[in-house]
């Protein structure tokens, strides 16, 4: 039973590697990557698909775990508009490290499954993660109208979405004009988008 458990989290961890890194993956380089056969892959996860839902839903919640422990961790009497800044270097430096998966959720068409729509399900629809986003905001940009709240977060996704967006455009096309790579371009991005909410 532990043994395949522990093969189920190599093939997992396996695949979240190559998502990163390459932005999609074959279940024979999975295979090959953890020592089994393909019947192995397909016998612990059934299909593709379903490894696929299982490790951007685990990426998506490592994600909302980060962002939500660093809302927790913020001093009370900490900067408003330097406490959204930290939020968002947080968030665009995660998405970063995490490019290959960015590309595979905007631009894949493989990924067309039940769960296609995974970052709209998990950050647009209301559940503690929102609610305490909208908390944030409401108390950083002193917001109390919901329609407007909705807006700037809806701002604030936007934002962070478009960049990368152009981002994996532009890697594709051997173009680096506006790298959120870059820790300077990165900042004075972020700095222009406070002065958006703010």
């Amino acid at each position: 039973m532990q043994k395949n458990l522990d093969i189920k989290e190599k093939i997992t961890q396996q695949a979240k590697y190559l998502l990163k890194t390459q932005g999609a993956f074959t279940i024979k380089e999975i295979a090959d990557a953890c020592f089994i056969n393909i019947a192995a892959v397909n016998y612990h996860f059934g299909s593709k698909e379903n490894l696929l839902n299982i490790v951007l839903q685990e990426i998506i919640d490592e994600l909302k775990s980060l962002l939500t422990h660093a809302i927790d961790d913020l001093p009370k009497d900490s900067n408003n508009e330097n406490t959204m800044e930290f939020i968002l270097n947080l968030t665009y430096s995660f998405a970063i490290e995490n490019i290959g998966i960015i590309n595979y959720l905007f631009l894949q068409n493989e990924y067309q499954g039940e769960n296609s729509h995974i970052l709209i399900k998990e950050f647009f629809s209301d559940s503690p993660f929102t609610r305490d986003i909208y908390k944030k905001i409401a108390e950083s940009t002193n917001t109390q109208d919901i329609e407007t709240l909705r807006v700037k977060y809806l701002v604030l996704f936007s934002s962070f979405a478009i960049p990368l967006f152009i981002q994996i455009l532009g890697t594709k096309n051997k173009t680096d004009i506006l790298s959120l790579k870059t820790p300077s371009f990165r900042k004075k991005y972020i700095h222009e988008l406070i002065k958006i909410l703010y």
